[in-house]
């Protein structure tokens, strides 16, 4: 990789990586108690185990970019592979937010997000398999 290359990736990481962190930190905690299941609540209703798992999703969604991007670039069906287990990841994370938008109809998610978690291991064994 070129050294422009990992200059420009190392700040794509950081730009990316301050604006979750100065959006987490916007975020107050309403309450150090728990809600009825068990969960910290942060900002107006969000739990933070949803929270975290947006930014994963976001974070995600860069690492496929840069990984489709490098296989776009190099050819190699591993980099694909792994940038489809990314983008699978990213997909799983947002839909097991949808329950902050619609509570009462996302009951389909923890199976489809099932489903997700052995299509993205099933991908990064192929990644790891192709030369």
């Amino acid at each position: 990789m070129k050294k422009r290359n990992v200059v420009l990736l190392i700040l794509l990481i950081v730009v990316v990586s301050s604006i979750l962190v100065l959006a987490f930190w916007q975020m107050e905690v309403i309450s150090t108690s728990e809600n009825q299941e068990g969960h910290l609540i942060v900002g107006p209703g969000l739990e933070l185990d949803n929270v975290i798992t947006l930014i994963a999703s976001i974070m995600a969604m860069v690492l496929f970019g840069l990984t489709f991007l490098s296989y776009k670039r190099d050819g190699r069906t591993r980099f694909l592979y792994v940038s489809i287990a990314f983008l699978l990841f990213a997909i799983r994370g947002l839909l097991l937010t949808l329950d902050i938008f619609y509570p009462q109809q996302a009951g389909w998610v923890d199976l489809f997000a099932a489903v997700l978690d052995f299509a993205i291991l099933l991908s990064f064994f192929f990644g790891i398999l192709k030369k």
